[in-house]
């Protein structure tokens, strides 16, 4: 079952100074009405924020959490991969799911271990083959899944990093790009670009740098064509350094090629601590910043308008201020699990009720110290749900950290029940509705919003409804004096009940037909009772497509 967490806030009724203005609109008549209405057009709209609120009562806004299978999809099961690393990415093209994998590995001998990004496919995101590709020679054997290092992709050491997208601005044989930064080619990012996915060579080198010597680039950092404003968008690990921690925050950053972004310095943050997050005093009222965030996992919302997520990880950093560790801080360790942002434009972000997204595991369980979210989101099994993956462990974060106290954090986060005694990791799946990060709930009592003015295009409207058994919704069409149109009042809606859909069509009368409101002024009210309302969308009709 899902668990799901209302924001502490109620969605209210915009300012006094917005209402004012919406008044002034409405008394200058319909064609300023039509010129100030939202065009929503076609497109599938999901609340995020009060974009499609402006008075309600009785309503929030609330976030849902995906559903863990269970599943371990993939397993360390070779010499090269005898542990995960934290980077994975997923992506779904052409019918086929491709995941991309960090693991590390050791010949007998070698030492530090090898990182390098592995590959994998599916063709139902639930089963995972591991194809031999023959690229490289390892461990005496061509019969791997290698795609990068080892040798291959032109890095001869370790990989570092391993977010992929799809570049709908890029030749045929560059669609794939892979953000990494192996230690052989410096300290800054590069992009290696792939006509497969497979078959990656380094394309793109130092595109973004920093300045200072206390900064590093050791995360998932995420890059992207942002088709809404039509550049490159870059979500990046910016170390702020406040006392006694490193800061790690998400900064942003834009270009308009793939060449040169700003350098880290330079970008701001828009993810990062703030007075809410906690910190070695329980209480609140002081002490130091005992958490921050490591990667990021932001994608732009491919089935709806203006709807941007992120899946950070938080980092709650084991320290003296435990009464565990009193006697001894380990280095740079602690635990970690995924959290959740969304926004409308990529740089303005509400973190909602701020609990885990995705939560540790049980005790003893293989994902009850660390969890990093795969990079990306892919449609599932049917049209109702989609998947995501996360990288699950029973280690903390620097648990196995060697520093001049050889073995010194296995010692004291073992003394302290932090540590296992057999490690273990995978990479699990998650499903979740479709659009159903965020909801407007009504509860047992029942509650209602009202929408700004809008025009749209198509003949009739969908909605994406949860009213389980006792719940209802119907909708109210007014005009631009917030007057119901007759036809479309209350009492002329069907109601629907018992209903779980991602596109209730919604009727009148047993109606559905919406054409001559179609490009003119109108408002939505909603009405509900004990109902989770994800999304509205006006379409073309079946019989008129």
């Amino acid at each position: 079952m899902n668990r799901e967490h209302s924001l502490s806030r109620r969605v209210t009724q915009k300012s006094s100074i917005c209402g004012l203005l919406v008044l002034l609109t409405v008394a200058t008549g319909p064609a300023a009405q039509a010129a100030a209405a939202l065009d929503v057009g076609g497109r599938r709209q999901v609340f995020i924020d009060g974009r499609f609120i402006e008075r309600s009562s009785g309503v929030d806004i609330v976030v849902h959490r995906p559903r863990k299978t269970g599943d371990i999809v993939l397993k360390c099961e070779h010499p090269w991969e005898q542990r995960f690393g934290q980077y994975h990415s997923v992506l779904y093209d052409s019918g086929v799911y491709h995941l991309w994998y960090t693991v590390y590995g050791r010949a007998e001998g070698e030492k530090p271990p090898v990182r390098s990004i592995a590959y994998a496919k599916s063709k139902d995101g639930i089963h995972w083959e591991k194809p031999w590709l023959g690229l490289v020679e390892i461990y005496g054997t061509r019969e791997n899944n290698i795609v990068l290092g080892h040798g291959f992709g032109g890095v001869k050491g370790a990989t570092h990093g391993c977010m992929v997208f799809l570049d709908p601005k890029a030749p045929p044989d560059r669609r794939f790009r892979l953000v990494s930064n192996p230690a052989e080619f410096g300290k800054y990012l590069h992009i290696f670009s792939s006509p497969d996915g497979i078959h990656w060579k380094l394309t793109h080198r130092d595109i973004m740098k920093f300045r200072s010597e206390r900064h590093h680039l050791d995360s998932q950092n995420v890059i992207f064509l942002d088709e809404r404003i039509g550049r490159y968008v870059a979500y990046v690990r910016r170390n702020m350094r406040p006392p006694g921690s490193q800061g790690r925050s998400v900064a942003r950053a834009e270009s308009d090629d793939l060449s040169h972004f700003p350098d880290v310095e330079d970008c701001p943050v828009v993810i990062g601590f703030d007075e809410k997050d906690p910190t070695s005093d329980i209480s609140g009222r002081g002490g130091i910043q005992v958490v921050d965030f490591y990667t990021n996992g932001t994608v732009k919302y491919p089935w709806a308008e203006d709807a941007y997520y992120m899946f950070p990880s938080e980092y709650f950093h084991y320290g003296t201020f435990l009464s565990d560790f009193r006697k001894g801080q380990p280095v740079n360790a602690g635990s970690l699990d995924a959290r959740f942002a969304a926004g409308r434009d990529g740089v303005r972000w509400e973190r909602y009720d701020r609990r885990a997204f995705v939560d540790l595991g049980m005790s003893g369980d293989w994902d009850s110290r660390s969890i990093y979210m795969a990079y990306g989101l892919a449609p599932g099994g049917s049209e109702n749900e989609m998947f995501m993956y996360y990288c699950g462990s029973n280690m903390a974060h620097g648990w196995d950290r060697d520093d001049q106290h050889r073995e010194r954090n296995k010692r004291l986060l073992r003394r302290a029940g932090g540590a296992p005694e057999i490690e273990r990791d995978g990479i699990g799946r998650l499903v979740i509705r479709r659009d159903g990060f965020l909801s407007v709930r009504a509860g047992y009592t029942g509650g209602e919003f009202t929408t700004p003015l809008l025009t749209f295009a198509g003949d009739e409207l969908a909605v994406n409804v949860d009213t389980s058994a006792a719940g209802q919704l119907q909708v109210e069409i007014l005009d631009g004096d917030n007057k119901p149109l007759d036809g479309y009042t209350l009492a002329d809606c069907d109601q629907i009940y018992t209903a779980n859909e991602i596109a209730r069509t919604v009727t009148w009368n047993g109606e559905s037909g919406l054409g001559p409101l179609a490009g003119k002024p109108i408002r939505l009210r909603f009405v509900m009772r004990d109902t989770d309302l994800y999304a509205f969308e006006f379409r073309t009709s079946a019989k008129n497509r």
